[in-house]
């Protein structure tokens, strides 16, 4: 059994851990760049400081879908590809995503410094946070470039049976991150602008990692001069597996805008802090389970492209089972000891612990239901069904928006935080009938178009068919 055909003959359970722990380290690890930030800012300078990175957040998430959308993409046709045994397709389009990864960071980074001011006052920024604001965003900007790189390229170590390598390069980047933050906010006295600074040096070196694991000699997949030059047929590919997330992404941005200001209207900053911990922590707790998920999309894409379809329902059941283990004990941590976590972020404000630990109970009452909605979702992404695995996380973020829009006009705050439940409760019954529908119609004719004649990149017929249910 060599490297790559193992993903499709070794014990599923066995490989989910392999590939699982590694990108469950991975999201963690992502997360706590934004959580560790949150905690010293908190800690060292109060909660206009956490108000602050709140409002500039959003930001970072534009970044964050356009590496999601290459990752997505590049990650899905890599899959297929090496599980076809179309190795210099796979290769060609790690190159191309490389390249766009690259043409679409300078835009962005550009932007942001051109129209800092209004995005942020759009984010719900107050003039008493501005300059808070604007320090730690013009350098967190910095690091867009190295943020959607890592992410457009990373993909490819897992498809090649190397997923401890990509676990290796995040986690140094967030522990590198750990110690340059304590060190520039409280030793060298450099506040808000330290953390920023710390963050980007961390993204900069994680990056740099996961570029030299990729162009090891050992690497059935590198990034090639002669891959370099996008191709329209292979750009149009990757957008159109990844374009579903990167909507995800626009509507999360618009979720937090929605959010931002209902917070700071009816509640001031301590408010708008509390909804960015909320925000950070349930983030943080769903990555295990969103771990899981994208830990078995190699696996899901690579049995799929081989035509192993009895292999590939095994898999999403207990992926299915996995996540719904965790989702339910961190629903059950969350809900018994609130108050607990929201002190790790200022323990000396007593409105914001009582403010946000209210919160925080009613708004992750419904989380056990992530591990559902998680699995379906990144199925269908992870095998070339970019509409079905899109919608549902639009269809989450849609409701979410619809809720804090609407429901604080009749509740205030407490409508902001039910609208986490009730978003739950409707997709987790979306999810789970088209799941249900989705497992009852797979087809294995997926597997010789992609392995048959033509070249799964540049055919896009091929493609059409793979997305077809």
């Amino acid at each position: 059994m060599d490297q790559v055909s193992e993903l499709g003959e070794a014990p599923l359970g066995a490989l989910l851990l392999k590939f699982s722990l590694p990108s469950i380290a991975i999201m963690l690890v992502n997360s706590l760049y934004n959580f560790i930030d949150r905690i010293f800012i908190g800690q060292g300078m109060g909660t206009d400081a956490l108000a602050a990175v709140t409002a500039g957040f959003p930001m970072m998430l534009v970044a964050e879908g356009i590496g999601a959308l290459l990752s997505v993409g590049s990650a899905t046709l890599i899959s297929i590809a090496m599980g076809a045994k179309k190795r210099d397709e796979a290769a060609s389009v790690l190159g191309q995503s490389f390249t766009l990864a690259i043409a679409a960071a300078i835009p962005i980074m550009a932007a942001s410094w051109l129209f800092m001011d209004p995005i942020l006052k759009l984010f719900g920024t107050t003039d008493a946070i501005m300059p808070l604001a604007r320090t730690y965003i013009g350098i967190i900007t910095i690091g867009f470039v190295f943020q959607i790189i890592s992410m457009a390229v990373a993909n490819s170590l897992r498809a090649q049976n190397r997923p401890r390598s990509a676990m290796v390069a995040t986690v140094s980047g967030t522990a590198l991150n750990a110690m340059l933050a304590p060190l520039f906010i409280f030793v060298f006295k450099w506040g808000i602008a330290g953390a920023a600074l710390a963050t980007v040096i961390a993204q900069a070196f994680s990056c740099v990692l996961t570029l030299l694991f990729i162009q090891e000699r050992k690497s059935l997949l590198r990034i090639e001069w002669r891959h370099l030059a996008p191709r329209l047929a292979t750009v149009t590919s990757i957008t159109k597996l990844g374009l579903p997330l990167l909507f995800v992404h626009i509507l999360a941005l618009v979720m937090l805008i929605v959010a931002n200001n209902a917070m700071a209207r009816f509640g001031g900053a301590t408010a708008l802090a509390v909804i960015g911990i909320i925000n950070t922590l349930s983030n943080l707790l769903a990555f295990p389970v969103m771990g899981i998920t994208q830990g078995a999309g190699a696996l899901w894409g690579y049995n799929y492209g081989a035509g192993k379809i009895d292999r590939v329902k095994r898999l999403t059941s207990l992926v299915l089972v996995w996540t719904t283990m965790i989702s339910l004990a961190c629903t059950a941590v969350i809900e018994f000891f609130p108050r607990a976590f929201i002190a790790v972020f200022n323990g000396s404000d007593p409105q914001l612990i009582a403010l946000g630990s209210h919160g925080m109970v009613i708004f992750m009452l419904t989380f056990f239901t992530v591990g559902l909605q998680f699995t379906t979702a990144n199925f269908f992404m992870a095998i070339g069904k970019a509409a079905q695995g899109g919608i549902l996380y639009i269809l989450r973020q849609v409701l979410m928006i619809a809720g804090m829009a609407f429901l604080p006009a009749f509740m205030g705050i407490e409508g902001i935080y039910w609208s986490g439940p009730i978003t739950d409760i409707v997709c987790t019954i979306v999810s789970g009938a088209i799941l249900v529908h989705g497992l009852r119609h797979l087809r294995s004719a997926a597997a010789p178009e992609v392995a048959g004649e033509g070249s799964l990149i540049e055919d896009t017929s091929s493609l059409k068919a793979t997305a077809a249910v």
